[in-house]
């Protein structure tokens, strides 16, 4: 059997202009100019095959050429050489609201985007009331798309994408802006696209719905496949090649706080004169893996003499969200000052980093006792990245431990007789 989709050394080269030279008003008074252009390579002798029924993921940084490699497969670009083969028919969802128009309302755009899916009027008049539903837009049904939140359009757009019964569903980062209910209901549906035989292509940067959706994954940079096998080892690849390029970058960055750094604030009684990260080796650094040792190394300079004070930090994920926090007094160590001048340094040692994969953010802090007077406070205090080599999802690694054992003896009636 033929693969649903044949790529042999892909290659596609855009031209970007450097100056003007492009538009009427800079030919006319720069005549004699000549247009200079630069060459942007965004996909490099691409070949892969996708075989029928597979859930494939492509993921891969900004601009490196996943979409471009979609727009060739859906022939809305024109490849430099090479070529790229679809068997069959094909459904795309490659931006929001392609082929919609706002001033019309939503069920009049069903019929325009069913219409450019190849579907007649009469095969889109009995499933109208099947995209609503599924678009949980019952209500809306006459409003004019442009009243409509993005998200609300982005589920009317994947609510027609799917009328079409094609051999392929092409997607591209789309359901992004969807609520989490709609995105399981979308996945659900690609579930179901498996069993039915049809084949999906996923371009995503979220890795955990890859590794839990897609039988197999490529990773895509600077326009080649850089990985390409089952999602937990590629969505591994990337992160570390995430994590070296952090690396790399950070010799270019500073690793302590600044004197005056615009991120703290409070009355600098004491103040944070530098915060670092250090591995067990002691080395400064910004990248660790789960389980590795990390320390936090606070360094303070004290102005005026406030007797015992805490020191404090917490991690939060790069969005946000509020992982561990503590602080000297929690944990019954007293921290004390004595004159002006005086340096403190206040470490703090995590044996074994239970995050995993992701960029975090660590915050600290520096107060009085009843935690009413803030001397120091610097958000970020540093940064750093994870890495993960041991394939499991979510935020912490658990530590849990599984365990198997035969039991001799099975209860009667537990074991059921089968034909044949």
């Amino acid at each position: 059997m033929n693969p649903v989709v044949e790529v042999s050394h892909l290659r596609k080269r855009f031209r970007l202009p450097l100056d003007k030279s492009t538009t009427l008003k800079y030919r006319v008074t720069h005549w004699r100019s000549s247009s200079r252009y630069r060459d942007l390579i965004a996909l490099r002798d691409v070949s892969f095959d996708i075989p029928q029924g597979q859930f494939l993921g492509i993921t891969g940084p900004n601009g490196c050429g996943k979409s471009t490699l979609l727009k060739i497969l859906c022939r809305i670009y024109k490849a430099d050489g090479g070529y790229a083969r679809v068997n069959g028919e094909f459904s795309a969802f490659l931006e929001l609201g392609v082929g919609f128009n706002p001033e019309l309302t939503a069920r009049e755009n069903i019929f325009l985007g069913g219409a450019m899916l190849g579907l007649t009027r009469a095969q889109l008049h009995d499933k109208v009331d099947e995209v609503f539903a599924f678009a949980e837009l019952e209500e809306f049904a006459e409003q004019k798309l442009k009243n409509f939140s993005s998200g609300m359009q982005v589920r009317l757009a994947f609510s027609v994408a799917i009328l079409a019964e094609t051999d392929l569903l092409v997607m591209d980062e789309v359901l992004a802006v969807g609520d989490a209910s709609f995105q399981e209901k979308c996945f659900d549906t690609f579930s179901r696209y498996k069993r039915e035989g049809k084949t999906i292509v996923l371009v995503s940067h979220d890795l955990n719905s890859l590794e839990e959706y897609c039988d197999r994954v490529l990773l895509f940079n600077r326009g080649e496949i850089v990985a390409d096998g089952p999602a937990a080892e590629v969505t591994n690849a990337y992160q570390r090649m995430v994590a070296d390029h952090a690396l790399a970058s950070e010799r270019d960055q500073p690793s302590e706080l600044s004197r005056g750094d615009p991120s703290q604030w409070g009355s600098r009684a004491v103040e944070f004169l530098s915060v670092r990260l250090i591995d067990a080796s002691g080395q400064t650094t910004r990248r660790f893996d789960t389980g590795s040792q990390v320390t936090l190394d606070m360094k303070l300079l004290v102005h005026r003499d406030v007797g015992d004070f805490v020191c404090g930090m917490a991690i939060r994920r790069a969005d946000g969200l509020l992982l561990a926090g503590t602080n000297t007094f929690v944990d019954q160590l007293t921290v004390s000052s004595h004159s002006p001048g005086e340096m403190v340094s206040v470490r703090y040692t995590i044996d074994s980093l239970p995050l995993l994969a992701g960029g975090y953010i660590v915050q600290v802090a520096v107060h009085d006792v009843s935690g009413s007077d803030i001397y120091d406070h610097a958000d970020p205090g540093a940064t750093f990245h994870v890495n993960n080599l041991g394939g499991h999802g979510g935020i912490v690694e658990m530590r849990g431990r599984w365990e198997v054992e035969q039991e001799r003896d099975v209860p009667t009636g537990a074991v059921r007789q089968t034909a044949g």
